[in-house]
């Protein structure tokens, strides 16, 4: 949208006329001076109603904004076991917010090989479009690339794995969304001594962010279906996440916690403990 300039600057075209004294402002009318003072109050109103409508809780799926994440995962794993999980995002979107790709650099650590081992994870690169948005509901088309660069063997897959996924987002109301996903997890190439990577994952996320409130809440219950190990590992993470402030170009920083709990005989972890800050379009 482009910008209105006015002030000492501005150039009025030719034959525009210009009062000379007090007395030529005088007879403007009390219904002119009153559509002037509705005209302003529009405005005001109308740029506060499009800051309140920009999301930057970045919960919403059908919004690729720029981004920056640091978060932190421990997960609990049957017997004395466990996996530590430290990730660095970075989201830029393109072609007007309608795609985005995003960036992860993972950091592990756990004692899963019998001695405590840290060091680069996988490394991966996600590609993410919008075909379709409206005021209801929205399709998140998206692919995700693992490259198998982790420092030790049981810190990755040791493959190159994509994982396509297809999101459907409903806006059930200005506080709602739930947004169903699948992704498709298969490895293409990569050490043929490794266990191939051939997994689904249904995801059921759901956010509830209340009106004009710096906080918000959201459900992750995930079903996977592992078609290599015939394992069906589900678990279910609740986040409760916060406005930590602005930034002067409008973005937010924001905070979240989110516990979970594994769910069956082939959960993935007992529980975990997860929490994070983000920059968001700053």
């Amino acid at each position: 949208m482009g910008r209105i300039r006015s002030g000492a600057g501005a150039i009025l075209p030719a034959g525009t006329f210009r009062p000379r004294g007090l007395e030529a402002a005088a007879p403007a009318s009390g219904s002119n001076c009153r559509a002037l003072a509705f005209a302003i109050a529009l405005a005001f109103a109308g740029h506060a109603e499009a800051q309140e409508a920009k999301d930057t809780s970045g919960t919403n799926p059908a919004v690729l904004t720029r981004t920056l994440s640091f978060s932190n995962e421990y997960r609990f794993l049957p017997g004395d076991e466990y996996c530590n999980i430290t990730n660095v995002r970075y989201t830029e979107p393109f072609f007007d917010g309608k795609a985005s790709v995003r960036l992860t650099l993972p950091l592990d650590a756990t004692n899963l090989g019998g001695d405590d081992e840290f060091g680069l994870g996988d490394i991966s690169a996600k590609l993410s479009w919008i075909p379709y948005l409206s005021s209801r509901q929205a399709f998140i088309l998206s692919t995700e690339i693992y490259a198998p660069t982790a420092s030790e063997d049981v810190l990755g897959t040791g493959k190159w794995v994509a994982a396509p996924g297809l999101t459907w987002a409903y806006f059930a109301s200005p506080e709602v969304i739930i947004a169903p996903a699948y992704i498709q997890s298969f490895s293409f190439a990569g050490d043929s001594d490794r266990a191939n990577v051939n997994r689904g994952d249904f995801d059921i996320y759901v956010v509830y962010k209340p009106h004009a409130k710096r906080w918000w809440l959201t459900s992750d219950l995930t079903a996977s279906y592992d078609f290599e190990a015939r394992t069906e590992p589900m678990s279910w993470e609740v986040a409760l996440g916060f406005n930590l402030g602005r930034m002067p170009n409008g973005g937010a920083i924001n905070g979240y916690i989110r516990p979970g709990i594994g769910i069956g005989n082939d959960r993935p972890y007992d529980f975990n403990m997860e929490v994070g800050v983000s920059l968001v379009s700053f």
